[in-house]
């Protein structure tokens, strides 16, 4: 008797039958068709509902709510459309006056598995399971009869999409942008890697290996670098971020990505864009999903052509200032290979002679009447350069600026002019019109102020750059 039991409690049972067996504990075999997004109890506890199909239910198929005190141990199907997941021991429950049922799948008396088609097309192997999870040998026929059934069905292609037979028409699949594609206040979808998550996991920080577009800048803007993310994180942190490509700052306004770490690679829906003091911030709201991308082709075509940019002698020249600066400065050393500010700013030598490409986004003191007004009458002025990695504050004084300036260095309205061009202020403009600065082509040199202290000293100064006529 008791071995009838056992073997009944662990029998398979179809999604069709499990709906007449309300209030009974049944073990289910199926497809993930749908996973909504996480939510957080009132108790603090986790869950997420998911929508399956096997061969006897495909329409509407059945909904699964599975709760966790956990957020790393809910489901990750990846938004991929081949993943079968095994329930043993859900609970099937009717609700909306008994014309509705779905299963509850509560980690202290149930467990799951989720599996992804391996090597061949009919193999399916483990990527996840609950801790509780016992095993799943006597399953095993089971699961590769169900995977064999929906592979010569037509269900799924190439691992690309699994199809309900009730679609009629394969659905199109999201369309994903690169971050040199944002355009701001409009949403996208976006495959990155986390580079960083803070301390109180409300912000990360992603790439993909390309560069945002630059943003425009009011004109008294003058604070553009305090929220950039070389002037957010320590040295040490930014030394492990690649230094091409852009880093977008992600400000998280739910919980939903509590489970995700550095390195891991994300699909992020209907992320929102935005500028905030001159830089790139992403946001996430109401409508905006997340999974892993962990395997995905989209990660691997990103790394290819980061692979492929940072092997080009142009690959650390930002993708905006292509095919080259606008011609406005020249430079003495032009041998030298280029640079990013992210490659500076990183660099493990203190001192050292740098050449790049960038946009004057700011700088003090900001009228150009007063740029004489050291103690010895010595032109100097702190400027904020921008590339699509960093910012950096670089001193122009002394010779260095009487060679920048010219002959303009002598003559206020001339120098007025050429600063105006190098801000990308127009003629005639507002206080609070929008400005772009043009991309110029400058070599910087690092030093330190207190040789005990070198890195805590650590400056930056333009040198060798001429500003053309």
């Amino acid at each position: 008797m008791e071995t009838k039991k056992r073997e009944s409690r662990q029998k398979l049972v179809k999604l069709k039958d499990a709906t007449n067996l309300i209030n009974q504990h049944v073990n289910l075999l199926g497809f993930v068709l749908e996973r909504r997004q996480p939510k957080q109890c009132c108790n603090k506890d986790w869950f997420c509902t998911l929508h399956i199909i096997d061969d006897s239910y495909h329409t509407p198929g059945l909904t699964v709510n599975v709760f966790s005190n956990k957020f790393e141990e809910l489901p990750r199907t990846d938004n991929q459309y081949d993943r079968m997941i095994l329930f043993i021991n859900v609970k099937m429950q009717a609700y909306n006056g008994g014309r509705n049922v779905n299963a509850a799948c509560n980690k202290r008396v149930s467990s799951f598995a989720l599996y992804k088609r391996g090597t061949g097309q009919e193999d399916f192997v483990c990527y996840q399971c609950t801790s509780n999870f016992l095993g799943d040998e006597r399953y095993k026929s089971s699961i590769d009869e169900l995977g064999k059934l929906f592979a010569t069905s037509g269900f799924f292609d190439q691992g690309q999409a699994l199809q309900s037979l009730s679609y009629k028409t394969k659905a199109q699949p999201p369309k994903f942008s690169f971050l040199r594609e944002i355009n701001e206040e409009k949403r996208f979808n976006l495959v990155c890697k986390i580079l960083h998550v803070s301390e109180d996991k409300s912000t990360i920080f992603v790439w993909d290996g390309t560069d945002a577009p630059p943003a425009s800048i009011r004109f008294r803007d003058t604070s553009v670098s305090n929220i950039s993310v070389n002037t957010l994180l320590s040295r040490d942190i930014l030394r492990s971020f690649p230094t091409v490509g852009t880093v977008l700052r992600v400000s998280l306004s739910n919980p939903q990505f509590g489970g995700f770490k550095p390195g891991d690679w994300l699909k992020l829906y209907q992320l929102l864009c935005v500028f905030d003091k001159g830089s790139w911030i992403g946001k996430v709201t109401d409508s905006t999903a997340v999974s892993l991308a962990q395997d995905d082709r989209l990660v691997e075509k990103i790394m290819r052509i980061y692979d492929k940019r940072i092997t080009s002698k142009m690959g650390h020249i930002p993708f905006w200032s292509f095919p080259s600066p606008p011609g406005l400065t020249e430079i003495d050393d032009d041998e030298a290979p280029f640079v990013t500010l992210m490659d500076i700013i990183t660099f493990p030598k203190v001192t050292y002679k740098y050449r790049c490409i960038v946009r004057v986004v700011a700088a003090f003191p900001s009228h150009v009447e007063e740029f004489s007004s050291d103690e010895s009458g010595h032109n100097r002025v702190l400027l904020t350069l921008e590339d699509p990695t960093a910012t950096l504050e670089a001193f122009l004084c002394g010779q260095d600026a009487e060679l920048f300036w010219g002959l303009g260095f002598q003559n206020t309205e001339m120098l007025r002019n050429k600063w105006n061009q190098l801000l990308g202020i127009r003629r005639g403009s507002s206080s609070f019109a929008a400005r772009n600065p043009p991309w110029i082509e400058c070599c910087i040199f690092s030093y330190y102020t207190n040789k005990a202290d070198p890195w805590r000293t650590r400056s930056y100064k333009i040198f060798g750059t001429r500003l053309l006529d």
